[in-house]
């Protein structure tokens, strides 16, 4: 599914080399976590892998389509297709209901209004919060918004999710809650890309990588 071939990526205004040389395959149905310090490279990666940047040289292969070279515009289109974000901080709108936050992404693609509440019924269901539909994220514990998080990166039926750093901030029951939730999710199929600095987290995906200066290292499960 993705293919990674001698990614580079330069920051001219300082000149860092953030990647140098990284090359990585992920099929369809994996579950990999990618640690590392920070300034090791972690987020550059995954804006790479979730097509917010583009590499300086090198290929990106997305089921086969050489994403490295595409407009802002393009990896905009694409990116909406078929990467699923869960991130940290949630990133939820706080005006609106978690319903209507889980059908916000097939608003975009202009999916029928019944059809994008079912299925966002659906998924809230999935993940155990049909209960809560209603409720705004402030009336949410920081475990159901992350949960209303996941359930709206599935809504549009992403080829990917990539999480980052998804159980920090969480305590401790609803951390194991989240990585349990990605266990199902992987039994069910889902790729799933975990950045995280929590070794007990990168330890439940089913492969693991570690970056250090730019350069990945796939590690012994």
């Amino acid at each position: 599914m993705i293919t990674l071939e001698n990614i580079c990526k330069i920051y001219d205004r300082n000149c860092v080399e953030a990647l140098r040389n990284v090359s990585l395959a992920v099929a369809g149905g994996d579950y990999l976590s990618v640690t590392g310090a920070s300034g090791s490279g972690k987020s550059t990666l995954m804006h790479i892998l979730g097509l917010l940047d583009a590499p300086t040289s090198g290929r990106y292969l997305l089921d086969g389509q050489d994403v490295s070279a595409l407009t802002s515009d393009e990896r905009a289109a694409l990116r909406g297709q078929a990467i699923g974000f869960i991130f940290q901080s949630f990133r939820l709108l706080q005006d609106l209901s978690a319903l209507e936050n889980v059908a916000l992404p097939l608003a975009f693609q202009g999916v029928p209004e019944r059809e994008r509440l079912a299925r966002a019924r659906r998924l809230l269901d999935a993940v155990g919060l049909a209960d809560r539909a209603p409720h705004r994220p402030r009336e949410l514990s920081g475990g159901q918004q992350q949960r209303v998080a996941i359930a709206r990166a599935l809504a549009a039926g992403p080829r990917v999710l990539l999480a980052d750093e998804p159980t920090a901030g969480l305590d401790p029951a609803a951390c194991r809650d989240t990585l349990a939730l990605f266990d199902r999710l992987h039994a069910d199929g889902h790729t799933i890309i975990l950045i995280t600095h929590d070794p007990a987290a990168a330890a439940r995906a089913a492969r693991r990588v570690t970056i250090h200066a730019g350069q990945l290292k796939e590690e012994p499960h």
